[in-house]
């Protein structure tokens, strides 16, 4: 049997998803992690990883990055 030969029956979405963010708790996150994740001259104290070239580690740039694409908004 081929797919052709059933016939189309939409199936109704009965669990759609996980509710996204709000963007307020979202950008909230991002600054507590932000705070945390802190590297002065050495790995970073909260999660141990070295600074990349920005002086931050990468948790912390996920963060700053995040925060930065809505400043312009």
């Amino acid at each position: 049997m081929f797919s052709d030969d059933i016939p189309h029956q939409p199936v109704p979405l009965t669990n759609p998803g996980p509710v996204p963010v709000p963007e307020s708790i979202e950008r909230a996150e991002m600054r507590t992690v932000l705070r945390r994740h802190v590297s002065n001259g050495g790995n970073c104290q909260s999660c141990g990883n070295p600074p990349d070239h920005t002086g931050m580690c990468w948790a912390a740039r996920v963060a700053y990055e995040r925060l930065a694409s809505d400043w312009g908004k």
